[in-house]
């Protein structure tokens, strides 16, 4: 009977321990990239939600670069850099809290040659008439999300909520803690 309930408390316990490690699955930019357009934000794509709190440092060639904005949003977190990124080699180093409250740790490298600007302006009109339009969407892109995020940090109720999973892991444990005491407290009662 004790091998019962021993294997009965290893299924109830060990899935709800291991469900929601989250772990990273891609970033903009990647691993390893060489990127040749501007970089406006930094964004971590994990497999499962992470919570508020999770942080990320970007540095170039050793030196700290600041972002302005750090914001979570579902299995996301972006990075906005305070300034024009400069040419040069960036390590980004993240630490964030998934949703079953464990840290994970890590960081990714990357680089940015987005060449001169200047010679990029001296295109003929013709031919950056297209891009400009690119830009115009790509900036309204932007301009959409920053509003999302501002809406979710002011507690817009239609703006996007992220995943609290660390609440609904701690219910169904504090669910299987009591079945198992009544396992217990029923097997003694036979006795």
């Amino acid at each position: 009977m004790k091998k019962t309930m021993i294997l009965l408390s290893a299924l109830l316990v060990f899935p709800i321990s291991a469900q929601a490690h989250s772990v990273l699955e891609a970033s903009t930019p990647a691993e390893g990239e060489l990127v040749t357009e501007p970089v406006v934000a930094v964004a971590l794509d994990f497999s499962a939600g992470i919570e508020e709190g999770s942080s990320m440092t970007m540095t170039m060639d050793g030196t700290a670069v600041d972002f302005s904005e750090v914001a979570v949003m579902d299995d996301q977190l972006i990075g906005t850099p305070a300034e024009v990124l400069e040419d040069g080699a960036y390590v980004v180093e993240y630490d964030v809290l998934s949703e079953d409250g464990h840290p994970i740790q890590g960081s990714l490298a990357f680089e940015l040659q987005a060449g001169d600007e200047e010679a990029a302006q001296e295109e003929p009109a013709e031919e950056s008439a297209e891009p400009e339009a690119d830009e115009n969407v790509a900036v309204e892109t932007e301009q959409t999300e920053a509003t999302g995020m501002e809406q979710a940090a002011a507690g817009d109720p239609e703006a996007p909520r992220e995943n609290n999973g660390s609440s609904m892991t701690l219910i169904i444990a504090g669910i299987a803690i009591i079945l198992l005491i009544a396992a217990v407290v029923l097997m003694r009662r036979k006795r």
